[in-house]
């Protein structure tokens, strides 16, 4: 067990000394990060407190030295960088603060790193990322739901509602049981800002503690453990952007440079991504995109100033260290200076070659999108990241499968994957957290769900499927879209959660998906085969996913499987020329997921039956 772990949230131990209790004496409040592991790079401290400025700050604990130190604005906060030996012991580590007017006393701490084992697999092709917003997917611990506060309101779709890392932990058989992989939460950060308003964990009021409705580190490390104990990996949402309002640095900022702006002076962001990829653009088209401070509100953290950008890549070291994460997801990725991420990645990847990181870039254009990508150097800077969310994609399944839309649009979004270094790994999904739900949509059907479903989990891409789609949850735009999870809550009519307690319509979506993600396990060509368009017209769509021809390694004898839509409302008998294309040599068509029998015909042709609204699968022979 690690040291911190006796500590309920790693609590510093400050002891003021008798001369440190003069009035205008050093008063440490806060250090962070408030603990570290011996053998990741040398840590810089942030000291918060009072009179804090001309200090000079000692230590005898053996092995340790402080190299040097910097004032913080207004006294408020001190910068000390330690020199740690690898051969140290783990525990206390002793500081001082000394000033012409006395001086204190404080105690850090050192802990040995987990091992390398124990977590940081980073996710894959193999993957399917389940993502789930803490406050709105299960309550295990209704004790930290403060109610008389005035946050936790139920009732209210802006306020906490009452779930927690416990509720996740307790229901982590019921990912396995749907076959996910991997779960991705969104920020834990404390954001609790005394209004409610800030359950969806994207405002931090403190980077280094664990939001109260969401429980402490105790309930993250155990949450941690046993999602890996049961074989899933974990993704955690960082913001490395942004803080929220109520945050003290929003006011009072350790620098100058901290933040971009001020409260009465600062840009306000935007999402016109195109400028930053525009190499003729001037700084006054994309300066608001990376210095703005998120709708207005949320102050922006100066990732461009070393101080700030040192600061926030150790408190993404702290939090994966802290869980043996295997992943980030990284907050409105394009928003922040590309020479962050790169030395972001640069120092994650040294310590842990596994780990893999996904940028969220909205926006439907691909063009735009591959200027983010990891791999990728522009203006001599390679962000690093592994891979980012495939919005083309999404708007396009949207619009084929609610809007009728040609299938051909999935292939005009494909045919730009050649700007992508790895396209194959590109996140894949049809909803998240700031989308209205797909059964909220006009015209939705609980047969276009599982058509959009069976669409995600065939092609290229790694999947990710938003907690509640599994068994058909409505809601319209944010905060519609985050209603709570049926069964995760005391006083709910019915548990989705088991099989029991599904209504039937519940149930016929969440069974179909199980099968769809049982079938991907089972074929290693629907998770890394490499993709073909076969045809295509204005109701169909047939596309092979072929291991053959996969540069994966496997153990697995090699397959081709074919997939067939039919995006109409009536059942199509389809001929396909198969000449010319991987499978041109097809002896037999065998069904894997389909209802009607697919012919060989002698002029190289495929004549199958359709059904409408569905997604047909053969095996290739």
């Amino acid at each position: 067990m690690r040291l911190g772990r006796h500590y309920a949230a790693l609590l510093l131990v400050i002891a003021l000394s008798a001369s440190g209790q003069q009035t205008a004496g050093p008063k440490i409040t806060k250090i962070e990060p408030p603990n570290w592991w011996i053998g990741l790079s040398n840590p810089m401290l942030l000291l918060t407190g009072e009179n804090l400025e001309h200090s000079k700050v000692s230590t005898s604990t053996p092995g340790v030295h402080v190299r040097r130190t910097q004032d913080g604005r207004h006294g408020h906060y001190l910068f000390v960088w330690l020199d740690i030996n690898k051969t140290v012991s783990p525990g206390k580590v002793n500081l001082t603060v000394t000033t012409p007017r006395g001086h204190q006393a404080a105690s850090w701490i050192l802990e040995r790193r987990p091992n390398e084992s124990e977590g940081f697999n980073g996710f894959g092709l193999d993957d399917v990322i389940y993502l789930v917003m803490p406050d709105r997917f299960a309550d295990g611990d209704p004790s930290n739901n403060f109610p008389t506060s005035g946050t936790y309101d139920r009732s209210e779709p802006r306020a906490y509602h009452g779930g927690d890392l416990r509720g996740i932990q307790q229901h982590l058989a019921y990912l396995k049981e749907l076959g996910v992989t991997t779960l991705w939460i969104t920020p834990i950060y404390n954001n609790d800002d005394h209004t409610g308003r800030d359950y969806h964990g994207y405002g931090a009021v403190d980077l280094y503690s664990v939001e109260e409705h969401f429980g402490a580190l105790r309930d993250y490390h155990a949450l941690m453990h046993e999602a890996h104990a049961l074989g899933l990996k974990v993704i955690l949402d960082i913001v490395p952007n942004h803080i929220g309002p109520a945050n003290p640095w929003a006011a009072d900022p350790p620098t100058e440079h901290w933040l971009h702006g001020t409260q009465e002076n600062h840009l306000t962001s935007n999402a016109e991504f195109e400028h930053l990829a525009d190499p003729h653009a001037a700084p006054l088209a994309w300066r608001n995109i990376v210095e703005g401070w998120f709708v207005g509100i949320l102050p922006d953290m100066g990732t461009d100033d070393p101080l700030t950008s040192l600061y926030l890549r150790q408190n993404a070291l702290w939090w994966a260290e802290m869980g043996s994460l295997d992943g980030f997801r990284l907050d409105t990725f394009p928003y922040v200076d590309r020479q962050f991420w790169h030395d972001f990645h640069a120092e994650l990847h040294l310590l842990h070659p596994r780990f893999r990181t996904v940028g969220e870039v909205s926006g439907f254009n691909p063009a735009v999108a591959s200027y983010f990508f990891g791999g990728k150097t522009t203006d001599g800077i390679d962000t690093g990241v592994d891979t980012i969310f495939d919005f083309s994609l999404y708007n396009a399944l949207r619009q084929v499968v609610l809007r009728n839309a040609s299938p051909k649009l999935l292939e005009n979004v494909l045919q730009y994957d050649w700007l992508f270094p790895h396209p194959e790994s590109l996140v894949t999904f049809f909803g998240n957290h700031d989308t209205p739900r797909f059964m909220g949509e006009s015209g939705a059907t609980p047969e276009k769900l599982n058509l959009a479903f069976a669409l995600l989990l065939t092609m290229r891409g790694i999947p990710q499927i938003y907690s509640g789609d599994e068994i058909g949850m409505a809601g319209a735009g944010d905060p519609d879209n985050r209603r709570d999870f049926p069964g995760g809550f005391p006083g709910d009519q019915h548990n989705a959660f088991t099989a029991e307690g599904r209504t039937h319509d519940e149930q016929q979506v969440f069974s179909e998906l199980r099968a769809l993600l049982h079938l991907r396990q089972q074929h290693p060509a629907l998770r890394w085969g490499r993709q073909t368009n076969i045809f295509s017209d204005d109701q169909t769509y047939a596309y092979l996913r072929d291991s053959k021809s996969s540069a994966q390694p496997t153990k697995n004898q090699p397959e081709q499987l074919l997939m067939l839509l039919n995006n109409a409302d009536r059942q199509r008998t389809v001929e396909i020329e198969i000449n010319d294309t991987p499978i041109a040599q097809a002896r037999k068509l065998t069904k894997l997921k389909a209802e009607h029998d697919a012919a060989l015909t002698p002029n190289s042709k495929i004549k199958v039956d359709l059904p409408a609204k569905s997604l047909s699968i053969y095996q290739v022979e």
